[in-house]
């Protein structure tokens, strides 16, 4: 991941460069280096540490975060800083003439520049922080159990649904309530993995998930059921409320315009969409068992009649 960062900032990797490279050399051409003896090591240390911390924040800004605006705020703001530092390192080294010393007096504007723009990009990048927040309670409905987190999707497991149908089937026994289940299935994942490659598969669901949290609501819990397999549980919900959110789902998926490493070619992918409602009569197996008996039933109609007909069409039993 941060190798696709680090190569998404492409462009401000050679601003970086570029910038540092034309200081050095500039001071270099214009200037003249001191006498070893005249050189004060202590301030060196100092400077030069504060320029070398500033440069590795510079590093892993670049590749922690994907390209954007809040990133190239960051980035414009630490180099304002490090170009301060760096001059200020320089001045230990380099003597400069009378008529040259417009060298040495600027070195204060950039990071004064910088702290401003910095303090800009943190404020914006706490509005950024509080939307990915939002999102990650989608996936924690109750409480953050990483260790059943799938890798791929960073949705829960299956494992994780288990337990939570087991709280939810005994709040609606307890309540007199009611829930509803969705399950989709990734239509033809295994021929897009033949042909893409199982990297190019992990990375497509992991969009697909991404649409699918935006497509649920605060409450819901979202988790990885199989290979290519998911599952939804909608607290509070009727079948009739949660086949309009399943159709949201299938219809933001299919607008989704894949597209495999360097080719221009959108592929479009489809998921098939099972919904039921329950109301605490059932175990958790009995319910998942019979969600995948009808997702196969819906699969295998859909494939015999060639066409985009989906699960939920099929009559919901509780």
């Amino acid at each position: 991941m941060s190798h696709y960062f680090f190569t998404s900032n492409k462009y401000l990797v050679a601003i970086l460069l570029f910038t540092l490279v034309t200081i050095c050399s500039t001071a270099i051409t214009i200037g003249e280096f001191k006498a070893i003896n005249s050189i004060a090591w202590v301030d060196i240390i100092g400077e030069g540490g504060m320029m070398l911390m500033i440069f590795t924040w510079i590093v892993f800004t670049l590749i922690s975060r994907p390209a954007g605006r809040v990133t190239t705020w960051l980035f414009t703001g630490l180099l304002l800083t490090e170009i301060s530092m760096l001059l200020d390192f320089l001045d230990e080294f380099i003597h400069y003439a009378a008529h040259n010393s417009w060298f040495t007096t600027v070195e204060s504007f950039p990071a004064a520049i910088g702290m401003v723009l910095m303090t800009f990009a943190l404020y914006q990048l706490h509005f950024e922080q509080q939307t990915i927040n939002t999102q990650l309670k989608r996936t924690e409905r109750y409480y953050r159990e990483h260790s059943l987190t799938d890798f791929v999707t960073q949705l829960y497991s299956a494992q994780y649904m288990k337990q939570q149908l087991k709280y939810e089937l005994n709040h609606v026994k307890a309540h007199h309530s009611t829930f509803s289940l969705i399950m989709l299935d990734v239509r033809k994942f295994n021929d897009f993995n033949q042909r893409f490659g199982y990297a190019q598969g992990d990375f497509l669901l992991g969009e697909i998930a991404k649409l699918l949290l935006m497509n649920i609501r605060d409450g819901d819990l979202a988790c990885r059921y199989a290979s290519d397999r998911f599952i939804v549980l909608l607290p509070n919900t009727t079948a009739n409320v949660a086949r309009v959110i399943s159709g949201h789902i299938e219809q933001a998926v299919a607008h989704l315009a894949y597209k495999s490493g360097d080719s221009s070619t959108a592929i479009y992918p489809k998921i098939s969409s099972c919904v039921n409602q329950y109301q605490g009569q059932q175990s958790y197996q009995e319910i998942l068992a019979q969600l995948n008996h009808k997702m196969s039933v819906v699969k295998y109609e859909s494939t015999a009649a060639r066409s985009d007909v989906t699960c939920t069409n099929v009559p919901v039993t509780n």
